[in-house]
This record gives structure tokens, sequence and C-alpha cells, in this order.
């Protein structure tokens, strides 16, 4: 990896954790984008558009490093099973999955590069593997406090049910009922309906 691919990394993720990070890279053929923020995900995997074409992550750039190392993984993940099963049918968040997650993620589970705080939530959660980091809310809670310039945020799930809000993008919700992790809210902005994190920072109206 060229020195100033190494500089970039080092701008979003564990220090010590760069070298590694840049092997999975060069171990791999995808292209490797940091997008501005999105409510809907940290991060997300795209098969090729064409027959010669080559696969995409795509990472929010806002993230802290260790929450940007492990939704990094994540998508690897799906890169690797994509790799082994093709289009055949697997589950995107199955047994396939969960194995190869587990698989990356462990090299990575040292002092040296997770604060021993993060590095507890992640043995369990790795127990039991979800979809997404962020329906992990035990994990989630501890990643949120490395944080840039934390606050005591308002949150979803902090809200009275029926309340209206704003994200960060300006949109306009109502707070919907909870569905399992995440709350179904519609945006009045665009008249279409979402799920939200239940720690997704909202600003009450």
């Amino acid at each position: 990896m060229k020195a100033e691919e190494q500089d970039l990394l080092k701008r979003y993720f564990p220090e010590a954790s760069v070298t590694m990070v840049g092997e999975v890279y060069s171990q791999r053929r995808f292209k490797l984008h940091f997008k501005r923020p999105r409510n809907s995900k940290l991060g997300d995997f795209r098969t090729p558009r064409t027959k010669n074409g080559i696969c995409t992550i795509t990472l929010n750039y806002d993230l802290n490093p260790y929450q940007m190392l492990i939704t990094y993984l994540h998508e690897v993940a799906h890169y690797d099973v994509y790799q082994q099963y093709g289009s055949r049918k697997v589950q995107p968040h199955g047994t396939e999955w969960q194995k190869q997650f587990a698989i990356l993620l462990q090299p990575f589970m040292v002092v040296s590069i997770f604060p021993k705080d993060i590095l507890d939530a992640l043995q369990k959660h790795l127990q039991h593997i979800k979809a997404s980091s962020t329906a992990d809310q035990n994990l989630q809670r501890v990643l949120k406090q490395y944080d840039k310039n934390v606050t005591a945020a308002v949150t979803v799930e902090s809200l009275p049910d029926g309340a209206r809000f704003t994200l960060k993008n300006g949109l306009v919700f109502q707070k919907g009922e909870k569905q399992r992790t995440r709350y179904k809210c519609y945006c009045e902005s665009n008249g279409r309906w979402y799920f939200m994190a239940a720690l997704a920072e909202a600003q009450m109206i």
C-alpha cells in the first residue's frame, strides 16, 4: 500500500490497526470510498454493476475510528461471502456472513487497537452477532462514548411517541412505533417511512 493511502487510513482508523486494515484491502479487489454521513446506514457493500466490474465498499466518513473499523470489517465480510457464494441464495447476515465477520474481527481484538470497554462489548456481540452493530444497543452505547464532540444528545428512543423531530440532514420526521430494535418513523419532508436506530441523534421540534 502506498504511503499516501496509509496516511488516508490513519485519518479514519485506529492507528495501531492501519497496517492490518491495509493488508485486508490489498488481499482483495474492491473500491473503498468514504461518504458523507447517511442516517440509514454506517456503510454498505455493493456488487459489481457489470460483468467485469469490481465490488465497492462505502463508509460514512464521520464515524469514530473504532466504529469505522468494525463497520469496515462488517462490509469486507459481505465481500468475502459474495466471492465465495456469488449470487447464490445465502442470507445477507446468515451463518456464512457471521462466521466470516468473526474471523476478520478476531486479529483486531487486542487492547492496542480497541479500548477494554469496547473489547468487552465486542466479545458479547460475537456471541450473538446481529445484522448491524447499531442493532446491538449495548455495543453502540459504548462506541458512542468515543464520538467526536460527545454531548448529551437527544436520541430517537428518548423522544415521546408521535414526537416530531429533525436529523442532521434537516428532514422532518414523526416518531412511530418500535419494530424490534428500530423505530418506524414517517418523514413529513418526502412522505416516506424510515426505520431509525434507537440511538440516532435527533432534535425535537
